[in-house]
């Protein structure tokens, strides 16, 4: 019984929470999941397209702005930033208001599935129907319809559609 009780509102909090956040996004599709334990730091330069799925514990930093198409799936725990800090050690807390220059926006086009504990760097857009491979570190952008894995991710091959 408490079980129960339990699921229902766990459900309850997802659903509400999701209505929450999409007021604050830039651009938000029809049936977006959102899993609750995702953090959206930015929420006003984030744009979201239909049918898009993120999963669990995924980070997205979108204050320069980050871009996801339709249809993608967003597997867990990854990251997505279009912040960067100053590069100089000696001011890299301390110049803040000039993080914009090392900042650049982050485009996910449509149909992309990017697997678990990957990391999209800022500057980074992802053509549409590409996969990135669980763990990759995407430093470069990736053309449509291929296949990118590793550290620093890399062409593996071609999608045939």
């Amino acid at each position: 019984m408490i079980f129960k009780l339990l699921f229902k509102i766990e459900n309850w909090y997802k659903t509400k929470r999701s209505e929450f956040l999409k007021v604050f996004f830039a651009n938000c599709g029809k049936n977006v999941q959102i899993d609750s334990t995702c953090v959206i730091l930015g929420s006003g330069g984030f744009s979201i397209g239909d049918n898009t799925y993120i999963s669990a514990y995924t980070t997205i930093y979108a204050r320069f702005g980050v871009s996801i198409g339709k249809n993608c799936t967003i597997s867990s725990n990854c990251g997505i930033s279009s912040y960067n800090h100053v590069q100089n050690s000696l001011n890299r807390i301390a110049d803040e208001p000039n993080d914009h220059k090392y900042s650049k926006p982050v485009k996910i086009g449509n149909n992309v599935w990017i697997g678990m504990n990957a990391c999209i760097l800022p500057g980074v857009e992802i053509g549409d129907n590409a996969v990135i491979g669980s763990g990759s570190v995407v430093t470069k952008s990736v053309p449509a319809n291929e296949i990118w894995v590793g550290n620093p991710a890399r062409f593996i091959k071609k999608l045939e559609l």
